[in-house]
């Protein structure tokens, strides 16, 4: 992003808030008065977006403040005032900022951002720029790199002080935060969670990385981590649940569901028939939703509606029927969107356990061996090496294809479907099982599209899960005559949902039917976030689960707070929005889960015309009939959704907009009728 373009849209961004808040304060200011203000600055905004564009990469952390929840992450040097008092001022400013260069470039490199520094040690957030699922993970990852740089050699400072002088602690808290609009301008950061993370960070050993429980809840299962005793944090009522991260795990995904519960799949019956019906026709040239033996199968549904569950389940079931089978995995990720041909580099060398941790030449060395068998000689796996981002520069059949990207694509491509095609055979099932296919590379996308087009009678399973937003990306797949099977996931039913409140609560002697009830308002047949929602019972100690049976204490039972494991994912999701989307959605919080476009419109005249695209998002849904006459009505998609909108808006521009609202409700007819 160049500096013009940067600029450019945080004075998009600082004109969006600036209008919204002047539309909360009509009551106040007079209707005159705001329409004068905010006419020159929608000219300006229009102008801006005309002349600039905006994209998601182009969104910037805008002046005014913020309300979002980021992992916050906090990097000392221990011994710089011992150091200080052997170095001069010349060597330790050298060694000092010398470090703190290489911190903040590995903050960066993992999209964080340093918003501060104080002498020897910076302060990260990340999530300040726009909002990632992974943020925790991109935080906690840094830590990890910014203790593994200092423990590079730093000759000046081990010649005057020893090879222990150097070293480093590193804390790590994920929560709310207000963002901007402080002393510090776009660099401002309060709230406690910074306080927490100044704590992991003040407790944690030299050389070592303490994160708190909040991250904990977003990053297990990807790293290798050891509890630590619960640790008293100032500001806080009670110590609080921390652990030290060793190191990352290969080839992983974070933990999800309730630990020590693993529900039995459930609701799902139909779905997971459709995939035993994909899986017996394989082969079957007659019938079914495509020609040829190839069958490409979309999972389609949002986050936490079961889409991995389901094909865990298939999975489990094809492993033990009579037919032999040989798969092919990748998992596609937000942190590796970017990476060319990455998620199909990791189909083939997952299978051949081939790990990023693996040096150049051990990788090399792997998959030449392993490749040049299945594709029958050393030709074909240098080319298809080169293109999965394995150097084969040097090898005479690749040294052609260096300046001509398409070429090497299309060999490439070409010799993929060869192995698979090789691996395939009529009495053995193969099948390629891709998750999170919304965030594979477009590379991926192509060779995916590349096998139904060029190698249709290959006896292939292809599973794919994803997103809807995989078709704003590719928008044919979504057609009715697209050459695949598509299974699309809905909410679990108000039965279905009671029967997974009622298996994730079964070592309560005897779940009240009342927390059962809660769960299953609150998860909307999510069951995803059901299961965050008793993850975050038992963090507030409503449910003792350290004891067996487990215990139930009503009286800590609170259901207002989003588990952060939820922000994460719908914050992402709203900061995907354009600007004036996001304010729209903001500002339809203030009224409620369930709103109305005349009343939005009494905050911003020009929000409603932002609800078709929240709709083709799926973010809100229209209500008829409309509990007003002559209104249309709206309501939030998710219960959690409207929280997490609601939460992100400032308490000064709640208050006018709640008055504004409220003066509008008070002039419609029926208004004793409604029911939300």
């Amino acid at each position: 992003m160049n500096r013009r373009s940067g600029k450019t849209t945080g004075q998009a961004e600082r004109l969006q808030f600036a209008i919204a808040a002047l539309q909360a304060q009509r009551e106040v200011l007079g209707d005159a008065v705001v329409d004068t203000a905010i006419a020159s600055m929608r000219e300006r905004l229009a102008a801006l977006c005309n002349g600039g564009g905006e994209s998601a990469s182009a969104r910037t952390l805008p002046a005014q403040p913020q309300l979002r929840q980021v992992s916050v992450l906090f990097a000392d040097i221990a011994g710089s005032t011992a150091m200080s008092r052997r170095l001069g001022p010349e060597e330790l400013h050298a060694v000092m900022d010398g470090a703190l260069s290489r911190f903040t470039a590995q903050v960066q490199r993992h999209r964080g951002k340093v918003l501060q520094y104080a002498g020897d040690s910076l302060l990260a957030a990340f999530g300040a720029d726009g909002a990632h699922e992974d943020d925790a993970e991109r935080a906690v990852r840094a830590g990890l790199a910014i203790l593994e740089d200092a423990t590079a050699p730093n000759h000046l400072a081990a010649s005057q002080q020893g090879p222990d002088a150097f070293g480093v602690r590193v804390g790590i808290c994920t929560g709310g935060v207000l963002l901007g609009g402080g002393v510090e301008g776009e660099h401002s950061i309060r709230g406690q969670t910074v306080h927490t993370a100044a704590r992991m960070e003040q407790t944690a050993p030299v050389g070592g990385l303490r994160i708190h429980h909040d991250t904990w809840r977003q990053v297990r299962g990807l790293f290798e981590m050891q509890a630590q005793p619960p640790l008293v944090v100032k500001g806080l009522d009670e110590p609080v649940s921390t652990w030290l991260v060793l190191r990352a795990l290969p080839q992983v995904q974070a933990q999800r569901g309730v630990d020590g519960v693993r529900p039995r799949l459930i609701g799902r019956e139909h779905e997971l028939g459709c995939l035993h019906a994909a899986c017996h026709g394989l082969g079957d040239k007659g019938g079914g939703p495509q020609a040829g033996p190839l069958r490409l199968v979309l999972l389609v549904g949002e986050p936490g509606l079961g889409k991995t569950r389901l094909l865990d389940e298939f999975s489990h079931w094809a492993a033990a029927g009579p037919r032999p089978a040989r798969r092919f995995e990748a998992r596609a990720s937000e942190r590796r969107a970017g990476q060319p041909y990455g998620m199909l580099r990791e189909l083939f060398t997952s299978a051949l356990q081939i790990l990023d941790s693996d040096s150049l030449e051990s990788a090399r060395s792997r998959w030449m061996a392993a490749a040049s068998t299945a594709l029958q000689g050393a030709a074909g796996a240098a080319v298809l090496g080169q293109l999965l981002g394995i150097d084969f520069s040097n090898h005479p059949e690749v040294r052609g294809l260096l300046g001509e990207p398409r070429q090497l694509r299309d060999q490439g491509f070409f010799h993929a479907a060869r192995w698979l095609r090789d691996a395939a055979c009529a009495d053995r099932l193969t099948w390629l099982l891709l998750d999170d296919l919304h965030w594979a590379d477009d590379g991926t996308l192509d060779f995916i599209e590349y096998l139904q087009r060029a190698h249709a009678d290959v006896p292939l399973l292809i599973v794919g899960l994803a997103r809807p937003t995989l078709f704003e990306r590719r928008p044919a797949w979504s057609e009715a005559a697209a050459p695949h099977q598509r299974i699309d996931l809905e909410p679990l039913p108000i039965d279905a949902g009671e029967a997974l409140a009622a298996t994730l609560l079964q070592r309560l002697p005897e779940a009240p039917a009342s927390l059962v009830d809660l769960l299953v308002e609150q998860a909307e047949g999510n069951p995803f976030h059901m299961e965050e929602l008793v993850n975050m019972f038992i963090d507030q100690g409503a449910i003792v689960a350290d004891t067996t049976p487990w215990r139930l204490q009503p009286d800590r039972l609170h259901a207002e707070r989003v588990p952060g494991t939820l922000t994460g994912v719908l914050q992402a999701r709203l900061d995907a929005l354009s600007a004036p989307q996001r304010v729209a959605l903001q500002l339809a919080a203030v009224i409620g889960p369930v709103f109305w476009d005349d009343a939005l419109r009494t905050l911003d005249a020009q929000a409603p015309t932002e609800l078709a695209a929240l709709q083709a998002r799926s973010l809100i849904h229209a209500r008829e009939p409309s509990s007003l006459e002559g209104r249309c009505e709206f309501a939030f998609k998710h219960h959690v959704l409207h929280q997490v909108s609601y939460d992100s808006v400032l308490k000064r521009v709640k208050k006018p907009a709640h008055a504004r609202v409220a003066s509008w409700l008070a002039t419609q007819p029926g208004l004793a009728h409604l029911d939300q």
